[in-house]
């Protein structure tokens, strides 16, 4: 049995409140991620957890480079569908106040903050004209019994109202589910807040330039209420940064308790180190290499080149989301006539670029194996086609491994 006065009861009341949930079950509704408490008592939100530096860089990483990825839709044929009235909106501009770069920044910079985020699909008729984005913090998500979602805005603007799923474009993160996404922010409140404290302390401790508090002994003598104030105020002025390294007099007598304990000790300057433990801990939660956010501690050598850190965010932290935006694009925006003729690819090779001696061996070993023809590589390296290049060309000297050692007569 359970009271109002049980600390369990009311934690699980304000996480269930303010920190989403984990399932959508038949006849449920999760409320968006708003804040989560941690042991120590701080409030982490996604203003927050923004101010952190790493997660800036993280959110930052993959919002811009998931933006830059060209956005095609093709056919069959493996042709763009320069022609189909949805290639524009993907690949162009989503709708009149932003492009297609923009707009997908926004999204995916809401997907790793809220584990969700929704844009209000604009029809006219069946044909799909415009996507407008939706603030998720602001949508909550409602299952019937019957299996229907639907989409409530609370926000108070002229988008605010109930949409079926029909007429919104949902992309989730990490999911329990299949329906709803977990806010990152959330579960790992408690790392990003034992660095926001650990950012706090460092900021004191640098306040006071690296001195800790100490005593003074002023052997049998008893100041008076003046004295101690005049000595509060000398010991505060002696303690400010202007003022290290310089001598501070004792008078009457008095004497420092321990000299040592004046000064930040070894096991305090560990907390600066933990700083960088917990940069690790965050790019750990959104699957960002530390070398990218520019965190060059020894402990975070993971790759030996740039290229393979490239191929190693591509794979274990972009490829998963850009195959569910592929997906989703073509579950929710093409018409059902139409998903088995076209598919929506971000074109990501040019994240897989080595540097010019490497990226030419990579070319040349296509181009004599007949797997790409010299004009497939001048669009890879964005150079105009030519005339005669496009047919497969292999070396001349190549032979199956049964008719090495015969004569050209043999054969």
């Amino acid at each position: 049995m359970t009271t109002l006065n049980d600390k369990n009861w009311w934690s699980r009341f304000y996480d269930r409140i303010f920190s989403g949930g984990k399932r959508l079950d038949k006849g449920t509704s999760i409320e968006p991620f708003i804040s989560q408490s941690t042991g120590t008592g701080t409030t982490i939100d996604a203003e927050k957890a923004l101010k952190l530096s790493a997660v800036w860089a993280c959110i930052r990483i993959r919002s811009q480079t998931i933006a830059s990825l060209p956005l095609h839709l093709k056919g069959q044929d493996r042709q763009i569908a320069l022609k189909h009235e949805l290639y524009k909106i993907i690949h162009d501009s989503p709708n009149a106040d932003m492009c297609s770069s923009e707009f997908w920044e926004a999204q995916i910079a809401n997907l790793d903050l809220w584990g969700n985020s929704y844009s209000r699909i604009n029809r006219i008729g069946s044909r799909v004209i415009s996507l407008d984005i939706l603030d998720p913090q602001y949508m909550r998500v409602k299952r019937n019994n019957n299996g229907e979602i639907t989409y409530i805005y609370t926000k108070e603007n002229a988008d605010s109202g109930e949409y079926s799923e029909y007429d919104i474009l949902h992309f989730r993160g990490f999911t329990l589910d299949g329906l709803t996404g977990l806010s990152p922010i959330s579960y790992q409140a408690h790392c990003m807040g034992m660095q926001i404290d650990a950012n706090n302390a460092a900021s004191k401790a640098f306040r006071n330039n690296l001195k800790a508090g100490g005593f003074l002994k002023t052997g049998e003598r008893i100041l008076n209420t003046e004295q101690r104030k005049m000595m509060r105020e000398a010991l505060s002025e002696f303690g400010s940064p202007e003022n290290a390294g310089k001598w501070m007099i004792l008078e009457a007598g008095m004497e420092p308790a321990n000299m040592s304990g004046a000064w930040i000790n070894p096991q305090d300057a560990q907390l600066l180190e933990s700083r960088y433990f917990g940069i690790e801990e965050i790019c750990r939660a959104f699957g960002v290499p530390p070398q990218l956010i520019y965190s060059t501690d020894k402990s975070s050598s993971w790759a030996s080149s740039a290229e393979q850190i490239n191929q190693n965010f591509l794979t274990y932290s972009l490829n998963p989301t850009l195959k569910r935006i592929e997906q989703t694009i073509s579950r929710k925006l093409l018409k059902p006539e139409d998903r088995d003729k076209y598919y929506p690819i971000f074109i990501v090779e040019g994240l897989l670029r080595a540097d010019s001696a490497g990226r030419a061996s990579f070319y040349t070993a296509l181009l004599q194996n007949g797997v790409m023809t010299r004009n497939e590589v001048r669009a890879l390296e964005n150079l105009p086609p030519i005339d005669g290049a496009d047919q497969l060309t292999v070396q001349l000297n190549l032979t199956s491994i049964d008719k090495i050692g015969k004569e050209e007569n043999d054969i």
